[in-house]
């Protein structure tokens, strides 16, 4: 996310009309994220009235999580964040439903919940556990466990065997050519509404084309304006055979949350150079209490919304309060009827026209996901291996029939397969990677600090890939470590604090990475005790200035010594 000079901060207090109209985007926004619970509904063929519950216990759900989104740590995450019915969980609810109705989802929902809690509270010290390629797989193979549902829908079908209805593809093909030339042609804000404005051309398409009839038009005409809502209270059921796929989901969905928080930092931090534990923490806890909250009232689970990230960017405003109010208006949604009613007669080729866009920005997403790390062997192999084992129940449909049922929830899931194969084989892979480098850094005589930055940083990048690359280190994480460690040694060295040689050791752990010089000569300069630069060293552009600008990029800095013999620690951290 780039820097951007926002009109409202994240601590500003718009005043009130501004407010309430920034909030009342971000839930409209929202609420045309319940087509992702209304194709669970469709696929499950539910009838209307358990619909209408279904998306009412939704929409409680990420009320309740937007509103905490408002809340600093630990009770939230202090940002505006909203939160959507998320489609991590699509292919988890269809399986779910199918053996269980929406008791079922609801039992899958509060499993889900009670992970990701769990999972913020020991974010700390598991975060090295799932990098972000993990999360890539897991948002690649969401994208192919959703094609079939989502083309079946868009086709008019129940069954792959079935004719395909022209009317249902016509619609289908305007809402998802709708959506991307808006998507790609609009302009940011714009863009913001791709989604929206795809809905409306299928809707009226679909009118015209007789899929949307008087019968429909007298429901949300008959729905009431005021009541209270229609939610489902039915005692959870779990089948035993589904826990293991809800904690897998829930993990990749923390994960999924944590990167969205990342985005959200970097969003009102234009100078972002480390993940903030404490804000990610209470983020994903909310994610995990809007959970607890839907399953009680019968929904699936809830993620942060992307889009509504890219919202707050269009609009210039990122305060936090937005999220109170956006989370007020949509607990404020199930007690108007006509809303969810309207919501809920969307037709199916518009569902399924949405449901394949999601796929195609998912497959992609995952893609660029994966790719932005430092690859090696190992982790090419993590990757490949994970992605094929997830593709074989999609390929050859009743592989995994004959294995045990317990199991069989996960061997179906394409997602499941290959979120729990990254894990594992992350984890194999690691052992006997090089997690430490040492080597010996030969300086040059020159005074030119550019110079010297220049040939040190090519000896620090051809050194540290191969540890980057095991490590799972994101290519933008390991050119900061190498721009910064490289110009910083240049100014040292120019200032006249090392001589001769510097014996280097780089080691990562915990996602971080700890550099140690050792070297012969002076202590490093490290500032006045509060960090500030005078005023003449500000305006100067001695080395000894740029070596104290350069030094506050590092996240620790401990110099030691010995006489003449000198140790520096440097810790990076993502």
């Amino acid at each position: 996310m780039t820097a951007h000079a926002y009109q409202y901060g994240l601590e500003d207090r718009p005043p009130t009309p501004t407010l309430w109209a920034l909030g009342a985007q971000h839930a409209v926004l929202a609420l045309v994220f319940l087509v992702y619970p209304l194709a669970v509904a469709q696929e499950l063929a539910m009838d209307p009235g358990s619909t209408l519950a279904f998306l009412s216990s939704c929409v409680i759900g990420i009320g309740v999580a937007t509103c905490l989104h408002s809340f600093r740590a630990p009770v939230g995450s202090a940002s505006l964040a909203v939160e959507i019915p998320t489609p991590l969980f699509l292919p988890t609810a269809m399986i779910a439903g199918g053996m269980g109705g929406m008791s079922a989802i609801a039992a899958v929902s509060l499993l889900c919940g009670l992970t990701e809690v769990f999972f913020a509270r020991v974010l700390r010290h598991v975060r090295a556990l799932f990098p972000a390629e993990i999360c890539g797989i897991a948002v690649l193979m969401l994208g192919v466990s959703i094609i079939r549902p989502g083309m079946l829908n868009a086709f008019g079908l129940t069954q792959p065997t079935g004719i395909v209805q022209g009317a249902s593809l016509l619609v289908s093909v305007a809402t998802l050519t709708t959506i991307t030339v808006l998507s790609v042609f609009g302009s940011p804000r714009i863009k913001i509404l791709a989604l929206a404005g795809g809905i409306l051309v299928g809707v009226s398409l679909a009118v015209k084309c007789g899929l949307l009839g008087s019968a429909e038009w007298n429901k949300i005409a008959g729905a009431r304006w005021l009541a209270l809502p229609g939610v489902s209270l039915e005692l959870p059921h779990l089948d035993i055979s589904l826990v293991p796929l809800a904690i897998v989901m829930a993990l990749a969905q923390s994960v999924d949350n944590l990167g969205m928080l990342v985005g959200i930092q970097q969003q009102v931090e234009p100078r972002w150079h480390k993940l903030d534990l404490r804000q990610a923490s209470g983020g994903i806890q909310v994610s995990g209490i809007g959970d607890l909250v839907s399953g009680i009232f019968g929904g699936m689970p809830t993620g942060i919304s992307s889009a509504n990230v890219g919202l707050a960017h269009a609009t210039g405003a990122v305060a936090r309060r937005i999220a109170l109010v956006a989370g007020v208006l949509l607990l404020a949604a199930p007690f108007v009827p006509k809303i969810i009613v309207a919501v809920s007669l969307v037709p199916r080729p518009v569902v399924g026209a949405i449901v394949v866009y999601a796929a195609v920005y998912m497959v992609v997403s995952g893609m660029s996901l994966i790719l932005d790390r430092v690859l090696n062997d190992r982790r090419i192999f993590v990757i490949g291996f994970s992605v094929v084992l997830g593709l074989t129940s999609a390929l050859i449909p009743g592989i995994y029939h004959s294995a045990p049922s317990i199991l069989q929830p996960i061997l179906e899931s394409p997602l499941a397969v290959s979120a729990l194969a990254a894990i594992l084989l992350t984890q194999l892979f690691r052992l006997g990677a090089a997690l430490r480098r040492n080597f010996e850094l030969l300086l040059s005589d020159t005074d030119n600090e550019s110079l010297q930055e220049l040939q040190i940083n090519r000896t620090l990048r051809h050194e540290l890939a191969k540890v980057a690359a095991d490590i799972g280190a994101s290519k933008a994480f390991l050119d900061r470590v190498i721009d910064v460690t490289a110009e910083l040694l240049a100014a040292m060295r120019v200032l006249g604090c090392v001589k001769g040689n510097v014996r280097f050791t780089a080691r990562m752990e915990d996602a971080r990475m700890e550099i140690t010089l050792v070297y012969d000569g002076l202590p490093v300069p490290t500032g006045q005790p509060d960090g500030a630069l005078p005023s003449d060293e500000l305006a100067s552009s001695s080395p000894l200035a740029n070596l104290l600008r350069v030094s506050r990029h590092v996240d620790r800095l401990e110099p030691r010594s010995s006489g003449s013999h000198q140790n520096l620690l440097l810790v990076y951290q993502p």
